[in-house]
């Protein structure tokens, strides 16, 4: 009874992480789409307009969030190949000829 209160509340905890990821690309997109077009603040201590830094921040987020999401695709097919594999070689280990009924002839 434990072991599936425990599931459903880590099923429930990835749900509330995934929707806060998809919710962050969302709206640092829109942000970005947004600010676009905007009139730089140069008035700042640094010379630097905020927007334009936060623009470039969220650019190298999404740039980090994008990297990690096409790398996923790699690491499956590789776990996929790599336990078909070592199934086809296990099933293939114990396989001799008087298993497979193979008549030896010169």
């Amino acid at each position: 009874m434990r072991t599936r209160s425990t599931s459903k509340a880590r099923r429930l905890i990835a749900l509330v992480f995934l929707l806060c990821f998809v919710m962050v690309a969302l709206l640092s997109g829109a942000y970005v789409l947004t600010h676009a077009h905007h009139h730089h603040d140069l008035l700042a201590v640094n010379e630097e307009c905020v927007v334009c830094t936060h623009i470039h921040s969220i650019e190298d987020m999404l740039r980090q969030l994008v990297a990690a999401a096409g790398g996923l695709p790699t690491v499956f097919l590789g776990l996929l190949a790599a336990i078909a594999l070592l199934c086809s070689a296990s099933a293939f280990k114990y396989q001799t000829p008087i298993k497979l009924k193979t008549r030896l002839n010169n």
